[in-house]
């Protein structure tokens, strides 16, 4: 509970530092990037300290190119 309460403020601070040059610049654009990234960190910073099993990126990768590379080898072989 402290540590998802700990990363949320910390959550809280960056978005505090951050925000408000780029609204004074108007950077409406970088300010949405920023969030989504922000975001997408602190979900997955919070999942983590739940010890919630996140699958590897890489797992999805394999899937994809298994069968191209079953392809190939049967061309080559």
């Amino acid at each position: 509970m402290w540590a998802i309460l700990a990363i949320l403020v910390i959550g809280a601070v960056i978005s505090l530092f951050e925000i408000p040059p780029l609204m004074k610049k108007k950077w409406w654009r970088e300010i949405i990037v920023f969030f989504l990234l922000l975001s997408a960190g602190l979900t997955l910073s919070v999942l983590l300290s739940l010890n919630v099993p996140i699958p590897s990126p890489i797992d999805l990768i394999i899937k994809i190119y298994s069968p191209v590379t079953i392809f190939i080898e049967r061309i080559l072989s």
